[in-house]
């Protein structure tokens, strides 16, 4: 009977910690579906595909592919291998002068099937510099003030609306982040299938007295961060579990 009962008991205990290798297995493997992206990093996790995309910049459409450059030597070219068109910013960045206009349109694709909550970041390099007006007065006197080498003008209807603005003064830079709100007054999810038109047209070069800098220019950064609404309450839940999974 004794032998019985202590089976019993060992029976119990192999499946108990059957049940809480069970357990740590699952939360173990929890992970929401996240998206980010820059240009010299680009990784998915789960379902959730957005892409960033800029026609004016480089070509790409929202489905990554290219669109056939304007010199492209044959018609039917495949819109992947057509050359870049001098028509287009990043081959316009090449020759940087004071005051330059450059087609720059970061526009977001939302392609997968999941609506998500978005994120857009810019960084803006900064330096020392004497600059002018558009007329040729000396800004702050001609005294060499911090200043940022380009800047644009929000595209209204992009539905992206300013959240923060932060210095960095490791890479001297300043940061712009931007959160999606379709035109309201808070965060919402960009739903799925969904295009948010781009965020700017174009950035200008800072009208530089002088040749100030060197030929070494580091170029305005776009990128993204996306994180599933789905199985969240709000998007400061959601954006939590994100840097959650950061490594």
């Amino acid at each position: 009977m004794e032998e019985r009962k202590q089976k019993r008991k060992t029976r119990i205990k192999i499946l108990a910690a059957v049940a809480l290798i069970v357990a740590l297995s699952l939360s173990g493997t929890l992970a929401y579906m996240t998206d980010y992206e820059a240009a010299e990093n680009r990784f998915t996790v789960g379902s959730v595909d957005f892409n960033l995309y800029e026609r004016n910049w480089d070509g790409e459409l929202p489905d990554g592919s290219y669109a056939s450059s304007s010199d492209a030597s044959s018609s039917n070219a495949s819109s992947s291998d057509a050359s870049p068109s001098n028509a287009l910013g990043i081959k316009q960045a090449e020759h940087m002068y004071a005051g330059k206009v450059i087609p720059k349109d970061p526009a977001i694709k939302n392609n997968s099937k999941n609506d998500a909550y978005v994120r857009m970041t810019v960084k803006i390099p900064v330096a020392d510099v004497i600059t002018a007006e558009d007329d040729g007065t000396l800004v702050a006197g001609g005294q060499a003030v911090e200043t940022e080498l380009f800047t644009y003008d929000v595209n209204p209807d992009s539905g992206m609306t300013l959240l923060s603005h932060s210095v960095s003064p490791e890479d001297n830079s300043h940061i712009y982040e931007y959160i999606y709100t379709g035109g309201g007054n808070r965060e919402i999810p960009v739903p799925a299938g969904h295009d948010i038109p781009p965020l700017f047209n174009t950035v200008t070069f800072a009208n530089i007295v002088g040749g100030q800098l060197r030929d070494n220019i580091e170029f305005i950064h776009v990128d993204f961060k996306a994180i599933q609404a789905g199985g969240f309450d709000s998007p400061e839940e959601a954006w939590a579990a994100y840097q959650n999974q950061m490594p």
